[in-house]
């Protein structure tokens, strides 16, 4: 299943998503975390499943391995860079550079 399709099915408001994939691309995994809809939370919830991802699978990388998080509104709004120090709206040139112009998610 594609992370646009996932996302877009799950309509589930404040997430952040982990799309955990290894340094080939392949997918291991799919983290999912809650957040309160701050951009405190945001992070924080980012860093939960940066944890858990390299917990469940050391193999996997954290810049093939994408961010994403839903708004209020259960709609993906949020691209999160894979240190976690940026966060940056969907369809911007921010989000283009920190997803190397291969996000699904255009608005």
């Amino acid at each position: 299943m594609q992370l646009a399709t996932l996302l877009g099915s799950l309509k589930t408001r404040n997430v952040v998503v982990r799309d955990v994939r290894d340094g080939q691309a392949n997918r291991l995994a799919i983290i999912v975390e809650r957040y309160d809809g701050t951009e405190v939370g945001l992070i924080e919830a980012s860093r939960r499943a940066t944890a858990r991802m390299h917990e469940m699978h050391p193999e996997a990388s954290d810049i093939q391995s994408r961010i994403a998080a839903t708004d209020l509104t259960g709609t993906v709004r949020w691209s999160v860079s894979p240190n976690l120090l940026h966060i940056a709206e969907m369809g911007t040139d921010e989000a283009e550079f920190i997803w190397c112009g291969k996000h699904p998610f255009k608005r």
